[in-house]
């Protein structure tokens, strides 16, 4: 195909623009009908609303509009993912505006306060994973919105896939820390991907969001986030369509949208790392993937790289067999393979669970803050005793190493497969060497001994081992050959403490 399409391209001379036509057609037709860019059968068509049951998880449901003007042979529309306190979603309130703005509107049934973030994470994962099979959607113009919780399951979807939502719609709602007067503590684990859009609707007697607003506001700025807001008349309450329409109209206006031919080459790509991966190169695949989802965020590439890596991981024994060392670098990178972890784990999804940890192990974390940073002289603007206010932000080097032990103790661990080998020393018992290669982060090992195969006491092994990220090993001296010695490699969650996560 990718040959088929260079001769194409290269050779239009003498053309005439009828012909130009014909052939952007017979491309576009050929590439988005290719196995890479195939989607999994769909119930409903444009003009339809329906509840959708997830292919992989039948136990999660979720409601979908689809405006008059959507195909899936044609031009791709944003999508807006949607989150309800009460919960059922929001596609009731969204589906005016959404059919007039030719938006997609996706609601989270199973989201709603009250529920616990273990919940919240199995919906999010299984849905989202759901429709990118199912839906053509532009995913340049992936959103989140909601009222009040709903709001802040909107910032939390963000953070899940932040390397795909390209904005949030809050309305009413927070990012969730509690305050302690005028002051507000946020941790680097709050953190949302650079450049995420986010629009904000008020009621002019919401007194909570009025008071979050300017926190929330000095929070995100430090990552890189672009904020505006919107006041409508009331208290605490969703936002008119009138102002529903402008917030969405200037998220899509914002976006960074593809280019002319962004669709397509990344079908292309896709067909390519498809190829490679059956020809025996899943390694080399799966590092272009992730690096294209560091680098190119919300875009046609990272949205086809998300759909191969989400292939690569279906199968784990293969995928363990992977050679991960130095996969990428950087906070967001650990958030990626966490937050696909802790979503597989919830839904059941125990190859992608695994794989996820795999993949953790070749994560460096180069970026990590360290420390508290403050900004004062944020303005009140509701009665306190001051109007002074103040933000905190906590951050740790490495700071989802307790979350992930958490993981660990919850949904366990594969066993580590060791290798050993032996080096005769003339006139010495001779040295052994045990190795493996680290199937999960977070682990603690230790090489133990005893005399018996059967009973008696283990005793450490007080060798220092030699420890990266992603293989262990230590070199021992062995006995007398007169003795029998027996060895075990001992597996635990290193104790770890994380920043309070999720926000509550």
């Amino acid at each position: 195909m990718s040959e088929l399409r260079s001769q194409l391209l290269l050779h239009p001379k003498g053309w005439s623009p009828k012909m130009m036509r014909l052939v952007a057609l017979l491309l576009g037709a050929l590439l988005f009908s290719s196995p890479a860019f195939a989607l999994l059968p769909f119930p409903l068509t444009g003009g339809q609303r329906g509840t959708v049951t997830c292919l992989e998880s039948p136990s999660v449901t979720y409601d979908v509009y689809l405006p008059p003007a959507y195909t899936t042979n044609g031009t791709a529309l944003p999508i807006l993912y949607t989150f309800n306190p009460g919960g059922g979603g929001m596609v009731s309130d969204f589906q005016s505006v959404c059919a007039s703005l030719n938006i997609i509107a996706i609601g989270v049934i199973g989201s709603a306060n009250s529920n616990t973030w273990n919940s919240e994470f199995r919906q999010y994962y299984a849905v989202s994973r759901d429709v990118r099979q199912r839906v053509l959607f532009d995913p340049t113009a992936e959103f989140a919105s909601g009222f009040s919780g709903g709001g802040e399951c909107s910032y939390m979807f963000s953070r899940l896939r932040a390397q795909h939502v390209a904005g949030v719609l809050a309305m009413g709602g927070w990012l969730g820390r509690i305050n302690g007067g005028p002051h507000v503590n946020y941790y680097s684990i709050d953190r949302v991907q650079t450049n995420l859009l986010v629009a904000r609707t008020t009621g002019t007697t919401d007194t909570n969001t009025i008071f979050y607003n300017p926190f929330d506001s000095n929070y995100v700025a430090t990552c890189g986030a672009v904020v505006k807001d919107w006041s409508c008349s009331g208290g605490h309450s969703s936002a008119p369509d009138s102002v529903k329409t402008d917030c969405l109209s200037w998220l899509l206006s914002q976006r960074s949208p593809a280019g002319v031919s962004d669709r397509s080459n990344s079908v292309v790509q896709a067909a390519d790392w498809r190829s490679r991966t059956t020809a025996g190169q899943p390694e080399s695949v799966l590092r272009e993937c992730v690096a294209t989802l560091m680098s190119q965020p919300r875009t046609w590439n990272s949205y086809q790289a998300q759909l191969v890596v989400d292939d690569l991981m279906t199968n784990y024994n293969s995928f363990r067999a992977l050679a991960v060392d130095q996969l990428a670098q950087g906070d967001f990178a650990s958030d990626l393979f966490f937050y696909l972890a802790y979503g597989a784990a919830y839904a059941s999804d125990s190859p992608r669970y695994l794989a996820s940890l795999k993949a953790l192990t070749g994560i460096t974390i180069t970026n990590g803050f360290t420390g508290t940073l403050a900004i004062t002289g944020i303005t009140v603007t509701v009665v306190f005793p001051t109007t002074n206010g103040s933000i905190s932000i906590t951050g740790t080097n490495g700071d989802r190493s307790g979350d992930i032990s958490s993981l660990l103790v919850q949904f366990g661990y594969p066993a580590p497969i060791l290798q050993s080998s032996f080096v005769p020393i003339p006139g010495t018992p001779g040295q052994m060497s045990v190795w493996l290669r680290e199937d999960t982060p977070g682990l603690g090992y230790s090489l133990q001994y005893r005399s018996s195969a059967v009973n008696g006491n283990w005793w450490p092994v007080y060798t220092p081992p030699l420890e990266t990220n992603t293989l262990w090993s230590v070199g021992i001296n062995l006995p007398p050959y007169s003795s029998w010695r027996f060895y075990r490699v001992s597996t635990a969650p290193a104790p770890a403490t994380s920043a309070p996560w999720p926000a509550q």
